[in-house]
């Protein structure tokens, strides 16, 4: 790594085959990320297995903002404003991404937050049992849940909050790590932590993600099996 003051840059080659990467997209003032695993990488060019949502591929128009983000000796780098198109390589479809310059070191949270500003039921442990609230759910994310409720609550307490996904119930426990009061709304603010990682939880964050995909922009392409041969450019990057 190039060394930078107060970080390191990572460059294209530092990059690992088989590794773990985000695409964060931000469009009509919305940001989503996908997650993905890098195939390919020659020269500027990285080929990463393709991003799909309820088995549909999704593609992106030039409307977006995209930045490719990767995780390395825990730290996270990030590469700005890259291009992204569907391309097949010896027979399978993949996303290329075009990537220029070095990664810059990247604060962020570990893991994408979604919206959710929904009321829904949780269950606060106490000595007298388990309590049940009605509570304002902010945001989630596979690591944790924040949520606003007029009832003062303890740091350290466990909650428990089952999300409903069609017929299937997701169960989550955490801990209650953070309490701000929010004066305007005359309520608390919590942040807590889950307890452990739920591979239904990610599953349902990745769907609604793609749900809002389509439902709030006219980027998402899903080109039905008949045409994908037009609509996919037919590219093709040789192995290394």
């Amino acid at each position: 790594m190039k060394i930078l003051i107060g970080g390191a840059f990572m460059q294209i080659d530092e990059l690992a085959k088989g590794g773990n990467m985000e695409l964060e997209v931000r469009c009509n003032g919305r940001t989503l990320s996908f997650r993905s695993d890098i195939v390919l990488i020659k020269n500027h060019s990285v080929l990463i297995t393709t991003i799909k949502v309820n088995d549909q591929t999704v593609g992106f128009s030039d409307k977006c903002h995209i930045s490719f983000l990767y995780k390395a000796e825990g730290k996270v780098f990030i590469w700005e404003n890259i291009d992204v198109k569907l391309v097949k390589c010896n027979g399978e479809i993949y996303h290329k991404l075009d990537i220029f310059g070095d990664g810059k070191p990247h604060n962020r949270r570990d893991s994408y937050r979604m919206y959710i500003g929904e009321d829904m039921p949780l269950y606060v442990n106490t000595a007298t049992g388990p309590t049940a609230l009605s509570v304002l759910v902010k945001d989630i994310s596979e690591t944790g849940v924040a949520f606003i409720s007029k009832e003062e609550i303890d740091i350290d307490r466990t909650i428990r909050l089952k999300l409903k996904d069609n017929n299937v119930i997701i169960s989550l426990s955490g801990i209650i790590i953070r309490k701000e009061f929010l004066n305007n709304l005359n309520s608390f603010l919590y942040g807590c932590k889950f307890n452990e990682k739920n591979s239904k939880l990610g599953k349902f964050i990745a769907k609604k993600q793609g749900e809002l995909l389509r439902k709030k922009t006219s980027t998402y392409s899903s080109p039905p099996a008949k045409e994908k041969k037009n609509k996919y450019q037919e590219e093709v990057i040789e192995k290394l």
